[in-house]
């Protein structure tokens, strides 16, 4: 009974956040493709870009380490009553007002030497416009760092929607001020719609956080158990730096090597390759985490070990297809996206390159991104961090040596070979230290996975031969050229996956159908 429960409210919980992923995504692309339109590949986005690094990966890190961090922190503080819980609120909260203020305060007051840092050959201008936009940002990292502590309490009280609509909330705000504010502010009314973003989600997630917590408000200083919070925050936000640091080494490089248009470039890329990783992979890494947590304990081992075999499988299955979608029409994928306005044919052609790149290692970054979870949820920090020290030291030499070569291409390629190497490192141990034979994670369903990609590839290239459009093919024309052959070929994959009776494939129909079932 129990082992059913948890399967159907993991679904449960991953539906709801796999939905609303893919509304959140629609809008989030909505806002890439018109900051495409106003802005192209320009000198200006990339200066944005940079001012916006250290903000946005302070915002990151602290969306992976709260949540992360504060379900294991509760149940290792014996946190069982509501009086309790109360005090650890009311002290977590004061801590990270505290941690989160200070970090945005140092970024503002040392914003010049941070953009100097990252960009030394900016021109005098450049660093101008850096640094105001630098001022404007800073405050992002007390809003979205306390909106990810009211979204960590959210996640333990396994209230789901808020969290993930959160992005559509986000995305509404600076398409809202991007449109009404870009004629008289124009890259300024960007960094506005963040800020604005930001504030709206530290009310939004705050409120329903205290609705669902109810902390009292009597109580006593902060208890020693919230030391295990802060050092778990800072722990987890140490490896998490590591993880999410590749981002500003393509940036450095970039600035320092290539040519205007790059980083923004690099930056359009990563959107597009995200966009299903963010629907699918992030969304159910962060909805089983506190069931990965809760039988990350030796009784429920043979649970764990089928949560696990069972994920790594349909990752491999639904990422696959995605990788090999992406790769087959980079070019038609990145047209459709954003080339109007500003984003003209050479943004196209700087675009294309890292979007290719970056598909080959897809399936490898869905798998180390996901397997994260479990390092976390055991306790096995240490051994996490060694890996990823690894992974970044193979992604630093792999980029200096591709980077003039093949330029913004290098870095992409440098970036999934490297979530290939994380993947294999990961798995290699997880399955030691969880017990997992390899055989068992590999046979039988790997092979016919395979088969069934290679299959659906000679499908989508063949009928890309043959479906042609005319030489004025419209945007829209091509939309629903584009849509039709993916469409196309997501029917032949699943019907190949169905006669080869793939498990995966009818593991996620039952549970599914179970759900709305109400079984």
């Amino acid at each position: 009974m129990t082992s059913k429960f948890v399967r159907q409210s993991l679904m449960a919980a991953s539906l709801v956040t796999i939905g609303t992923s893919i509304l959140s995504r629609f809008f989030g692309y909505a806002r890439e493709a018109v900051i495409a339109s106003y802005f192209g590949t320009s000198a200006t986005l990339d200066l944005f870009i940079l001012a916006f690094t250290i903000p946005e990966l302070i915002t990151f890190i602290s969306y992976a380490a709260l949540p992360t961090a504060l379900i294991p922190s509760l149940r290792r503080a014996n946190v069982s009553n509501r009086d309790q819980e109360s005090v650890f609120f009311w002290s977590g909260l004061i801590n990270m007002s505290l941690l989160f203020g200070g970090l945005a305060l140092l970024v503002y007051l040392v914003r010049g030497s941070i953009l100097n840092l990252l960009a030394p050959t900016l021109e005098h201008d450049a660093v101008t416009q850096g640094r105001h936009l630098m001022a404007i940002l800073a405050g992002l990292i007390f809003f979205r760092g306390m909106e990810s502590y009211f979204r960590s309490w959210l996640f333990e009280k396994k209230h789901f929607v808020v969290p993930a609509t959160s992005t559509i909330v986000l995305n509404i705000v600076i398409l809202t001020t991007l449109l009404g504010f870009h004629g008289r502010l124009e890259i300024e009314a960007l960094a506005y719609g963040w800020l604005m973003a930001a504030i709206v989600l530290f009310a939004y997630n705050g409120f329903f956080a205290f609705l669902f917590v109810k902390p009292k408000i009597r109580g006593r200083a902060a208890p020693a158990p919230i030391s295990i919070l802060m050092k778990a925050t800072i722990s987890i936000a140490i490896v998490e730096s590591i993880a999410l640091i590749y981002p500003v080494v393509d940036r450095y490089l970039a600035a320092r090597f290539l040519g205007e248009g790059q980083i923004a470039a690099l930056r359009y890329a990563t959107f597009l390759i995200h966009i299903p990783t963010g629907m699918f992979i992030v969304a159910f890494s962060q909805a089983s985490f506190p069931w990965v947590s809760d039988l990350s304990v030796p009784d429920q081992i043979e649970r764990l070990r089928k949560l696990y075999t069972e994920s790594m499988r349909l990752i491999f299955f639904v990422m696959g297809l995605v990788a090999v979608g992406v790769i087959i029409y980079t070019n038609e994928v990145v047209t459709v996206a954003f080339q109007r306005g500003a984003f003209d044919a050479t943004s196209q052609i700087l675009t294309s390159g890292p979007l290719m790149y970056f598909a080959l290692g897809i399936v490898f970054y869905s798998i180390y991104f996901f397997q994260m979870k479990f390092y976390y949820a055991r306790g096995a920090v240490g051994r996490l961090v060694r890996i990823l020290i690894g992974m970044l030291a193979i992604k630093i030499i792999l980029s200096l040596l591709l980077v003039k070569p093949m330029e913004q291409n290098g870095l992409a390629l440098a970036t999934a070979f490297t979530w290939f190497c994380g993947a294999i490192f990961m798995t290699a141990d997880l399955s030691r230290t969880i017990k997992v034979s390899l055989r068992e994670l590999v046979f039988p369903s790997l092979p016919k996975v395979l088969f069934c990609l290679l299959v659906t590839a000679l499908f989508w290239i063949g009928l890309g031969k043959v479906w042609i459009g005319p030489p004025s093919e419209s945007l829209l024309q091509l939309l629903l050229r584009l849509a039709g052959i993916g469409v196309s070929g997501i029917v032949v994959y699943l019907a190949m996956a169905w006669i080869l009776k793939l498990p995966e494939l009818k593991q996620t129909l039952d549970r599914v159908l179970r759900k709305f079932s109400g079984a």
